[in-house]
């Protein structure tokens, strides 16, 4: 389990301490902490592979059954943060295979570091990206005391400043579209020859229909396109949490007539 630690306004000697004297003694703590540390699985679970559905044709529209992934806070690093946080000539160890080819659940972790509080073992997810990013819940957000656009990704302009810290180093992030923290926009992901079968193209807002045990009706999936992706819807875990939906749960997209 993670662990939310309390940043209150430290004292040495009189003096408040810095963002980089708290990331010092954070380090100690991890350092102190990984020789006992259980790995935990924080991020959506591998499903198991099976043939892609097919879209049914329902009045004016159509329907395509698709299953459902709930994102955990996780973290992605570009190469040069990756060295920082946990040492020069370091790379990624897979820890979790994920549902999408060649995507995992790194062993690595790092702490999140907010304005009032910290989230430890946040877990990182590979491979590697050209920018970092920290994508969180709303619910994680009030925990940390940060005010978090929803976005895409981390060029997002929006996404907020935020500090990362490993067993061997810290960075902040500066937001603003250079990477950063931010809400992860409801999406699914899927793949070209997917996208064309649909009619539907990169960007397309589509709805998602959840028969659990509270029914509701998602708006706004994104629509996102690449080639060899498996068909996956990625929530949130308030999302998840509010309908009731677990990772490898099904549900309804709505495919709009042409």
């Amino acid at each position: 389990m993670e662990t939310i630690t309390s940043l209150p306004t430290m004292q040495l000697n009189g003096m408040q301490v810095s963002i980089d004297r708290i990331s010092q003694e954070v380090i100690r703590r991890l350092a102190e902490r990984q020789s006992s540390a259980t790995a935990v699985v924080d991020v959506t679970a591998v499903t198991a592979l099976t043939p892609e559905p097919m879209p049914i044709a329902r009045n004016e529209h159509l329907e395509l059954v698709v299953p459902i992934g709930i994102s955990v806070r996780h973290v992605h690093l570009c190469p040069e943060h990756v060295e920082i946080l946990f040492g020069k000539g370091h790379d990624l160890t897979i820890y979790n295979e994920l549902y999408q080819k060649g995507y995992y659940a790194a062993r690595e972790q790092v702490m999140v570091v907010g304005r009032k509080r910290a989230i430890e073992k946040v877990r990182v997810l590979g491979p590697t990206r050209p920018y970092s990013q920290v994508e969180l819940s709303q619910t994680d957000a009030l925990i940390l005391g940060l005010k978090l656009p929803v976005a895409t990704d981390g060029a997002d302009p929006a996404c907020q400043p935020i500090t990362l810290v490993g067993p061997e180093g810290a960075v902040t992030l500066t937001g603003g579209g250079n990477g950063g923290a931010f809400i992860a926009r409801r999406h699914i992901h899927i793949s070209d020859t997917t996208a064309a079968q649909l009619g539907v193209n990169h960007g397309d807002l589509l709805d998602l229909r959840l028969d659990g045990p509270r029914p509701t009706t998602l708006h706004g999936i994104l629509v996102r396109v690449k080639a060899g992706w498996r068909t996956e819807v990625h929530l949130d875990t308030d999302e998840g949490n509010a309908v009731g939906i677990r990772s490898g749960q099904m549900g309804t997209l709505i495919i709009p007539g042409q």
